[in-house]
């Protein structure tokens, strides 16, 4: 385990999870992560630490089991549209979820704020220590996992029905984090 506390991870979540977004960590049980990604898309784990998750729907409501989730028909085979990604690049992508259409562009005065957003997504990513594995279904990824997801070509390879989702998926030893962005229209 890292030495991020629930506080600061707390802060830093809130910082940069808002509504349409999906941020949520369970425990890691099987052999095979996507299958622990899985339990956490479909909110069939609690955090093993009991920290907060922040799963709210476009309008403000919370994102639920079953037909409300939007990961509800997602099955491992899906997995195979994540590509491994850098530590920086899992944090540029983080931030980047802000953005309308994942664009980082598209977050209010990025210029003056990037620097505080990504000092943000990297206290989340700590919990899952200096030896975590991430993941993204952001095509530019997949020939090069160290690109700079800022200014990346491609598309996301869907995981839902929305008109587009993007996220990061954090695995460690002991935990699998689902950072997730929607679009909607």
């Amino acid at each position: 385990m890292t030495q991020v506390e629930k506080a600061s991870w707390s802060d830093s979540l809130r910082a940069l999870f808002g509504v349409g977004m999906f941020a949520a960590v369970g425990a890691r049980r099987h052999e095979d992560w996507r299958l622990d990604a899985l339990d956490v898309m479909q909110l069939k784990t609690d955090d093993p630490r009991g920290w907060p998750r922040m799963i709210m729907a476009p309008g403000g409501g919370q994102y639920g089991t079953g037909l409300t989730n939007p990961f509800v028909a997602v099955m491992p085979a899906d997995y195979n549209s994540a590509f491994p990604v850098s530590r920086k690049g899992a944090e540029q992508l983080m931030v980047s979820l802000m953005g309308d259409w994942f664009q980082v562009e598209e977050i209010p005065e990025i210029a003056a704020r990037e620097h505080q957003l990504m000092s943000h997504a990297g206290v989340v990513l700590e919990r899952f220590g200096r030896d975590a594995l991430y993941f993204t279904n952001m095509s530019a990824a997949r020939d090069n996992p160290h690109a700079d997801m800022f200014h990346r070509e491609g598309s996301c390879e869907g995981f839902t029905e929305h008109v587009m989702d993007c996220g990061v998926i954090a695995v460690s030893a002991e935990e699998v984090g689902i950072f997730w962005g929607f679009t909607i229209d």
